[in-house]
Parts: C-alpha cells; structure tokens; sequence
C-alpha cells in the first residue's frame, strides 16, 4: 500500500506509513471503524463514504502548503500527555521508554480511531487529535471528552515496560473555530489560537483528570457531568478562562436533546392525533404496525415520540414502553437498541456485573414465559444482547426469532411500544430485524415507532415498502405562528423585533429555537423580570450556538462532495439567486448544475421557488438562513 505523502510502499496491512506517520486508512464518518481507502461503503457499519480528496504531494511530510486548499471549521482538539514522563524517563532503560510510548501511542490510536476523531501528532507523550475535521459530525464535542476519558483511565492501566509505576495523565478539550487545511490529516491539519488553549488548558488539568472550555461544555451539554474548575490563567491569554473538569459519562444523547427550555409543543397536534389513533388500532385488532417518522435534525421527531408516551401514560390501561437509540460509533453496536430495550425491561443498569444481569435477566422470563421450554431456548439467544460477542454462537435466523418471540411474551401481558431513534445510523442487521418482526408479529399489538433523518432512505430506498400495516410520517417545517408560540413559551417578552430576527433564522425547525434561546440565557444578554425576559441590550444579530454548528455542518458533510461545493458557492450568492448565477459561480456546465441543485433541494438544503405568480420564480434560496451562515463561515478567507 503506497503512502500518500512520502510514496513509501507499505505492507497491505499497515494501518501508518513506517516512514512518514501518515494514516494509510480512512475512517467511517458513520461508525469510526478503518475502512480501505477506495471503498464506496464501510465493510462495518455499511453507511457511504466520502470521496477522499486527492492528497498533496509534499515530499518529507513537512508543514502544509498555504495555496492548499482550506476551510474554517468548528472543531475539538484534545490533548493528552502521561505526568511527570520526563522524570520516568530518567529512570528507565531507553528500550524499555520506548515499549512503553509504543503501547500508550496504540491505546492513543485505538481510542481516536473509535471515536471517529483524527490524530494530528504526537509530541514526546503528548498525544494532539482532533474532532470535526476533516469530517463533522453533530456531536463531535462529545466525541471528544469521551475519548479523552477513556484515554486518562487507560493510561493508568498501563504497566509493560514500567511495571512498578503508576502511571497518570491529564487531558483536555478545547472547541472552537480554526483553520484546517484539507487532505493534510496528521500533518498540521489544524491551526489556529484554539489548539494553543487546548494544548494550556492541558498543563492545568488535574492528575487523571479532563479539563474543557466552556464551548466544549455547552455543546457536550448533559451528555456528560461536569464540575465547575473555576478560571485559569493561561500564558498568552489576556483574560482568564472559564474551565470545566469532565467527570462521567450522564447518557450519550443526540445534540440539541438537553433537559429545559423545551418549550410548548407546537405544530404537531395532527401528527400526534394519528399517532394516538394507530396505537388505538392496533391493540383494538391485536395486530403489529411500523409507524415511519422522518424529518430533518432539530424538526421535532423525539418531541413528538415524548408528547405520544406522555398520552400513552394516561391511559388507564398499561403500555409496555420500550425505547433505544441507535449509536452513530462504539463497539458492538449492531443491535444496542435491542439491548437498551431488554436491560430495561429486565432493570439491569449500566455497569451491572454480569452474573446478576443473567439472573435478572432470568427473573424477567420466568414472569413473562409459563412454558419453561420456551424459556430455556429464548433466554440464551436473548442474553447475547447483553454481550455482543456471544452472536456467533447461534445463526441470525435462530436470533431474530427468540427477540421477537420475546417481544410478543411482553406484548401479551401490555401492548408493547417500541421506540427506535437515530436509525439514520442503524447498520442493515438491526433494520433486517425490524422488518423481520413487523413481518411475523401480525397478530400481536405491538407497535414499532421508527424515528430517522431522510438519510435513513438513501441507504434504504424500500424502507417499509411491503409491510401490511405500515404508516409514513415526513415531519415538515413548523409554521411562522406555531415557532412564533414556541418562543413566547421559551422566554415571553422577547420584543418584537429579536423574535421576527430568530424566526427569520429559525426556518421552521423548533431545536434553532430552543438553542437561541439557551445560548442568550447562558451568555447574560437576557434578563428575567418577573418570568418576562428582557434583552440587556439590543440584538443586532444572534450568533450561531456551538450545538447547532455541530449539527448544520455535519449535515453538509455527509452529502456528496459534488453537491457539498456547489451548496458553499451558493453561500456566498445570498439568501436567494437565480440558478444560473449559482452555475457560473461553481464553473459548472447547466446539465451538471441542474443535477447537483436537485440533489440539494431534495435533501432541503436549497429550496426552487416554482409559484406561478411568484415575482422570484425560478429562483434558488437557502431553507435555512443557518445552513447559508455555516456553509459561508466555513470559507476560508483566502
């Protein structure tokens, strides 16, 4: 396998060119796994990935070419070093310092690679990666306070070469803007102040322990606990800066699903009404249905699912709720859904040892199973949900049916709910099950509620296609009047002006509300008087909150690189344009041009204005003005 930077001809299964570093695999935008550069899909997770950019040759591996080809990206850089490695140095033979740094750098590797993060160097035992670049993803903050969690726990594991050691690490993560330089990964990817503070920010973490800035928090926000660490003077700041120490894991969420300021529920009184008339249905017929809902990040699917559990509650009759997400990275992930639904069902918690979750696990049948036979076949191939590793020991087929079987046991005491959210991330394994028991559970009232980005049909073209009792829901844009409720429910009194302002920006989608609403609490430029909020001064503009960065500029990622030019060359046209001018500024034939807008405009990023009578017909404009502002600021200047 040739290295891209120094042409060095690699063993096939090198992961890093022996000459130079440079990572000879790509990484899975979608799980994080290595992936073979050249494949159109990940061999893991099956999700598409990115054309790769056509590397620099730049002999030697040195600094990257300021005419290369640069963007301006909201990113997270974690550093990480092992305390007091200069004194333990002293102490050690050379071979053995040098075993040592080998395996805490391949901990470093595998812990990064995991995350879906990006090593940029390593410097003496310091270990710099990033997140964001050269790909987004949504929670890519969250990403990286994990990794630099597991890496501090990790590091204290270590033994080897130091056996009579106990060694520590300090860690920190730092969010912000910087500049990144394209298809240079590893080799100064990264610039700018941000990776100074980081890298600062590190020197004042505690022994085994993550110190992040206050960007990082906010857009981490209660995926993990935090702790106050005070302000720190750091060397080339003027002023002091607020720091947090990352404590735990709290609940690995999607971005923007934070607790309060959740505001009224707007909009969606038909949506809900047809939600609560098919569950009606169906434990009315006895029969299994697979609702669709789909719609775009932050247009409300999960607060539509909360509002149905919230009925399904009142009812005087029982409900068995089950609800589990579909993780966008991890190890064993296929069927983590499935296994979040079975702990609960069973109430097995996270960290449960092992030989007490099979003997909850047990109880949980004996009360569901009266026949003992049933029981002994579905309680091992139900168990290894709870150890992914164990699948192997029996075929699929003998799997999908004792889950299901499982389910129909439950759903003969209660009508069953289960609820799968984030399935744009689900691997075809966990979205062959769900056919597979909305197929064979017909006669039993069990109801699978599906919740996905458009994403999901890319992948799946023939979603629900076929299934007898199969309802497709496409969440639209929340009308003017209904976000124009939502935020005299956030923060009544905002006048008039700053509310038309966050509309404008809003486009319809309820989570813009919230995070605006979120950020001007957090950063004191709204008072609250007697419940009513009042500006301290005029809002002459509203920045873009981290959260909602993340999420906007991990959507334009993941599109075709094709497509995903032609969108930040429509940024710099303006709100609205006519398609001509858009095809000129991207130096494309009309053909090619008329292809890519299409594609843009069917997954809503642009919108054609085809009203007959309308004064702008035939015009493009953005669906969004968020998606233009994160499109346009991730230009480079140059």
């Amino acid at each position: 396998m040739p290295c891209p930077s120094c042409g060095l001809e690699n063993a096939e299964a090198a992961r890093f060119c022996g000459s130079c570093g440079r990572r000879l695999t790509a990484t899975c935008p979608h799980c994080g796994a290595a992936v073979t550069p050249g494949l159109r899909f990940c061999i893991a997770c099956g999700g598409p990935m990115p054309e790769a950019p056509v590397p620099a040759s730049r002999p030697g591996g040195g600094p990257p070419d300021s005419s290369q080809a640069s963007e301006r990206r909201l990113v997270s850089v974690l550093f990480v070093d092992i305390e007091d490695f200069t004194a333990l140095a002293e102490s050690l033979d050379p071979e053995d310092v040098r075993i040592l740094q080998a395996s805490y750098f391949e901990v470093a590797r595998s812990v990064v690679s995991r995350y879906g993060g990006t090593l940029e160097k390593f410097i003496g035992d310091a270990v710099m990666a990033v997140w964001g670049a050269p790909t987004a993803h949504e929670d890519d903050g969250q990403r990286a306070v994990l990794a630099a969690l597991e890496l501090v726990a990790a590091v204290g594991k270590l033994r080897g070469a130091a056996p009579d050691h106990r060694l520590t690490a300090r860690a920190a993560v730092a969010t912000g803007e910087a500049a990144v330089t394209l298809g240079v990964e590893g080799q100064g990817m990264v610039a700018g102040d941000l990776v100074n503070l980081a890298s600062r920010l590190q020197g004042k973490a505690p022994s085994n322990g993550v110190l992040v800035n206050e960007a990082t928090r906010r857009v981490v926000g209660d995926a993990v606990r935090f702790a106050p660490a005070g302000k720190a003077r750091l060397k080339g700041k003027s002023g002091a800066v607020a720091t947090w120490r990352a404590v735990e894991l709290a609940g690995v969420r999607s971005p923007g699903r934070g607790a309060g300021h959740a505001g009224p529920f707007v909009g969606r009184d038909g949506e809900l009404a047809e939600l609560m008339e098919l569950y009606r249905r169906s434990v009315a017929e006895g029969r299994s249905r697979l609702i669709s809902v789909l719609g775009i990040a932050g247009i409300g699917k999960s607060r539509l699912v909360w509002e149905f559990e919230r009925q399904l509650d009142a009812l005087p009759e029982a409900v068995a709720f089950h609800v589990g997400r579909a993780p966008a990275y991890g190890k064993g992930i296929t069927f983590a859904p499935l296994a979040e639904m079975v702990r609960r069902r069973a109430r097995i918690t996270e960290g449960t040892e092992s030989e007490l979750a099979a003997r909850q696990l047990s109880t949980t049948l004996v009360e569901l199973l009266a026949d003992e036979s049933e029981r002994q076949w579905i309680e091992p191939r139900l168990a290894t949900l709870l150890d992914p590793g164990s699948h192997a020991a029996y075929d699929r087929d003998e799997l999908f049916a004792a889950w299901r079987r499982f389910f129909e046991r439950v759903s003969a005491w209660a009508p069953a709910l289960l609820v799968f959210e984030d399935l744009q991330w689900a691997e075809a394994a966990l979205l062959d099950f769900i056919d597979h028991l909305a197929d064979w559970s017909r006669r039993h009232p069990i109801v699978i509620v599906a919740l996905a980005r458009p994403e999901l049909l890319d992948r799946r073209p023939t979603w629900g296609a076929g299934h007898h009792s199969f309802t497709a829901m496409h969440l639209e844009r929340v009308a003017d009047d209904g976000m124009a409720q939502l935020l005299d429910g956030l923060a009544p009194g905002l006048p008039e002006p700053a509310v038309r302002h966050i509309l404008d920006r809003a486009g319809g989608v309820p989570l813009y509300g919230v995070e605006v609403v979120r950020m001007l609490v957090d950063r004191g430029q709204v008072r609250i008087r007697g419940g009513r909020f009042d500006l301290v001064e005029p809002l002459e503009s509203v920045d873009i909150p981290e959260t909602l960065h993340s999420l906007v500029a991990a959507r334009i990622d993941a599109i075709p690189p094709s497509e995903r030019a032609v969108l930040l060359c429509a940024s710099v046209l303006g709100r609205r344009f006519h398609p001509d001018a858009l095809a000129a500024t991207s130096r494309l034939d009309p053909g090619e041009a008329r292809d890519r807008i299409a594609g843009l405009v069917r997954r809503e990023l642009l919108a054609a204005d085809e009203e007959l009578r309308s004064p702008g017909r035939g015009q493009l404009s953005f669906v969004q003005d968020l998606v233009r502002d994160v499109a346009y600021r991730t230009l480079s200047r140059r």
